[in-house]
């Protein structure tokens, strides 16, 4: 899809939480410029993934590697060159209740070394508001704020470092279809202004479909799929046709019905 050398690369990675284990052996590359979007259930390792690409974890096997430089084993302080080029909006947002919201955009300026001055960092928080549509609400709180707001703010927090790579985590959850659509208006409208690479994990096909280039399922821990969102139905996976035609599964409704599906089935339409 991409001549370029993926940006990211990860290598057989390995992952477990005690007894849990989240990741296994996935290998994959994130072409530079595109907008590869990570789906898959709950649980199947998604956000996990996610972290593995900026270094907030660490795998338990494989490597992971930016810009062919292996970061698996690298110490923090030397992930925060890595880190300034990547902007992470975390689900749920992450504001920090006690800042306006121009401290929170500013705060990774201010904690730079050397620190952005002041005055720039004004001038750059304003300008990543206005790219994401929101003017006027430096001097707001958190709490005072929608579930869209809070998320723009969020992004304006993620993009304010000028980053190369941006990672969305669930960046639709939580806000009706409406707000749903800016966001991925949004994802769309950073990656043609700020040529950004971008990974979007999410569970929203919708969005899926709207602002990715390529769709990855992972499941189990391990990659299922990689196609381009107009070639996910030809997968040849019935769990993967399940998943994106959000159709569960005969042995999930059995289970749900009591094991009596034809009965369910039978009388399903009846109504009371």
């Amino acid at each position: 899809m991409n001549a370029q050398p993926p940006i990211i690369r990860l290598e057989n990675v390995h992952k477990a939480f005690g007894r849990v284990v989240v990741l296994r052996g996935v290998t994959l590359d994130i072409p530079r410029g595109l907008t590869t979007v990570v789906i898959g259930p709950s649980g199947s390792g998604k956000s996990v993934l996610l972290k593995h690409m900026v270094g907030l974890i660490a795998p338990d096997r494989g490597r992971v590697l930016f810009e062919g430089q292996d970061i698996t084993a690298m110490a923090e302080r030397d992930l925060v060159p890595i880190r300034r080029r990547v902007g992470f909006l975390f689900q749920g947002s992450a504001l920090f209740d006690s800042m306006s919201v121009e401290e929170n955009i500013c705060f990774p300026l201010a904690e730079a070394s050397p620190p952005v001055p002041r005055a720039e960092q004004t001038q750059r928080c304003r300008r990543a508001l206005s790219i994401v549509g929101l003017d006027n609400v430096q001097g707001k709180f958190p709490e005072a704020l929608s579930g869209g707001q809070k998320k723009r703010v969020a992004l304006a927090r993620a993009i304010v470092l000028e980053p190369e790579v941006i990672l969305y985590d669930e960046p639709t959850t939580g806000l009706d279809p409406v707000r749903s659509d800016l966001i991925n208006e949004l994802i769309l409208k950073l990656q043609r202004e700020l040529h950004t690479t971008a990974v979007v994990v999410t569970h929203d096909m919708a969005s899926a479909r709207k602002v990715g280039d390529r769709i990855v399922m992972l499941n189990g821990g391990r990659i299922i799929a990689d196609a381009p969102p107009d070639q996910l139905e030809r997968v040849e996976d019935e769990t993967v046709q399940r998943f994106v035609q959000g159709r569960a599964s005969e042995d999930e409704l059995r289970e749900l019905h009591g094991g009596d599906l034809n009965s369910q089935k039978t009388n399903g339409g009846s109504g009371t």
